[in-house]
């Protein structure tokens, strides 16, 4: 009973980021990357060939982590449910830190892995120019992203 209520607590949790997911993008909003418009691109003046090579680095990073963000998000719900939960002991509690510590990192590899194939696409010019762009942040109730930049709000 217990695997089934995760599970569905899972696809409930997923169907309400895909409806939130939909409901900022026709908003009027334009956020790079998870739309696929690389804003970056205009900044450090990116080639049509340049920008292609990043967006299909981009979707095969999605498509091979797909899995792992996955587990992550089941592990967080997981997690969420065996904290508030008064009889779960602190070894069960620190076990599952564990299991989502490791998927985290995991995916953060991937992400660098990502990130370094991508500068390898940039010319010397353009690395340099990363270092000058600032970084932004959705405030403190959102979430951070260095590297995706709205516009429009």
């Amino acid at each position: 009973m217990k695997k089934v209520l995760t599970i569905l607590m899972a696809f409930a949790f997923v169907s309400v980021m895909t409806i939130s997911a939909n409901a900022f993008e026709g908003s009027g909003k334009s956020c790079a990357g998870t739309h696929g418009k690389f804003d970056f691109a205009k900044k450090l003046n990116l080639s049509k060939s340049q920008l292609e090579k990043m967006k299909d680095l981009h979707s095969r990073f999605q498509n091979e982590t797909r899995d792992l963000r996955y587990d992550l998000k089941i592990k967080r719900i997981e997690m969420r449910k065996l904290f508030t939960d008064p009889k779960t002991d602190d070894a069960t509690l620190l076990a599952k830190q564990k299991e989502l510590s490791n998927l985290r990192q995991q995916l953060s590899d991937k992400k660098a892995q990502m990130k370094i194939e991508w500068r390898k696409i940039l010319t010397p010019e353009q690395i340099t120019k990363l270092d000058r762009m600032p970084t932004h942040r959705w405030g403190a109730k959102g979430r951070g992203r260095d590297h995706y930049q709205c516009q429009g709000a």
